[in-house]
């Protein structure tokens, strides 16, 4: 059983007393949106300061948090599932489920919540106080978060299985299946679930019925979460390729590819994608961004240590966590840090913007809540 710790300074507890009751933003899946693109709708102030921290006793963050109504949820690798408070960092509630943990995030629709873990399970919970209202085992472990879409849950797993759900009961309604583990979240384009998998394939899933519509061969294995604007997706791969395709031609065309030839190595992140810039981070120790129509790299940011959390976009900054535990918030015109924080430890989780707010969790067992301390 997991003991916490909550650390908060005296102003920011005054402060919190009266902050309202429910935030104008959400973010409700893995990469904040339908279509993966990662970017929040607030920005961040241009220094933001530790408003609290939430501590465990004993094990690890690696899921990304996901949020509703000021109130953030994820679990931990033990097997206990969390929700706090964002204007307070105390918990509303947990629940400790046996023999199991969790590594990938969760999907909030309504007064429910989803998430899978590390022995396949696949469970609806309560968002109110966690209770599981049903679980249903799949055929191996899930590393992503899964997507909610007409009463449907659609979730992948390490047996290369993309499975749709009733959101009510569980049950399984269709299944697609890969000779290779699935590691993306789904990303709903034009009515397909795109899938970006461990075989060297873009897969694009008919969301209703499972059945493969279209693929497309890359130059290899990947778990990257695809990002879309539009037909459009973007995402890496192990090979150190970053892909634009747009998946509303048939067959589905590749735009551009780039490769920094000083640094190719893997591409593990999902990348964060406006209507000018896709920024996302490597094995290669770095972070890029590059131009979305051209192809054509507008910066590089040295972070000297690898990078497998995925960047998010807030205004006018990309938020990229390094694996040695530092945050960066990076310019987006010249790819400069205006703020930096080392927290140590080791990030796997993605960073999650809402309401100004920035929430992070490594794996030290530390979910940090950064902002503006009036």
């Amino acid at each position: 059983m997991n003991r916490l710790r909550i650390q908060a300074s005296a102003v920011s507890a005054i402060l919190l007393l009266v902050a309202p009751v429910c935030l104008a933003e959400d973010w409700l899946v893995a990469r904040g949106d339908f279509n993966s693109t990662g970017v929040a709708s607030s920005s961040l102030p241009a220094s933001p300061e530790v408003l609290w921290r939430y501590e465990l006793e004993d094990g690890a963050f690696e899921a990304t948090a996901v949020v509703k109504d000021g109130i953030a949820y994820l679990g931990d690798v033990d097997g206990t599932f969390h929700a706090i408070d964002m204007a307070t960092g105390k918990a509303v509630w947990t629940q400790e489920f046996e023999d199991t943990g969790f590594l990938s995030p969760a999907a909030i629709d309504g007064d429910r919540l989803f998430v899978g873990d590390f022995n396949g399970d696949l469970r609806c919970l309560a968002l109110a106080d966690g209770k599981e209202r049903w679980k249903v085992t799949l055929k191996a472990e899930v590393m992503a978060g899964p997507l909610v879409t007409d009463e449907k849950v659609l979730v992948t797993t390490e047996a290369g299985t993309f499975t749709i759900h009733n959101a009510d009961n569980g049950k399984q309604l269709n299944e697609f299946v890969i000779d290779a583990p699935l590691r993306c979240t789904p990303t709903i384009v034009d009515g397909r679930a795109m899938l970006a998998g461990c075989d060297g394939q873009l897969h694009g899933i008919d969301v209703t019925t499972a059945k493969e519509v279209t693929t497309l061969d890359i130059d290899g294995p990947t778990g990257s979460t695809p990002a879309a604007r539009g037909s459009k997706v973007y995402f890496g791969t192990e090979q150190g390729t970053f892909y634009a395709i747009d998946t509303a031609q048939e067959p589905m065309k590749v735009l551009w590819t780039y490769i920094d030839q000083r640094r190719k190595q893997g591409i593990r992140t999902a990348a964060a994608v406006t209507d000018k810039l896709a920024v996302y981070g490597s094995q290669g120790k770095a972070v890029f961004a590059v131009d979305i129509e051209s192809g054509n790299r507008k910066w590089t940011f040295p972070t000297r240590t690898r990078v497998e959390s995925s960047p998010i976009i807030a205004g006018n900054v990309a938020i990229a966590a390094t694996q040695r535990g530092k945050l960066h918030a990076i310019d987006l015109q010249s790819g400069e840090a205006t703020w930096t924080y080392d927290a140590g430890g080791h990030f796997v989780a993605s960073p999650v913007v809402v309401d100004s707010k920035l929430l992070i969790a490594n794996t030290d067992g530390t979910l940090y809540c950064f902002g503006e301390k009036n």
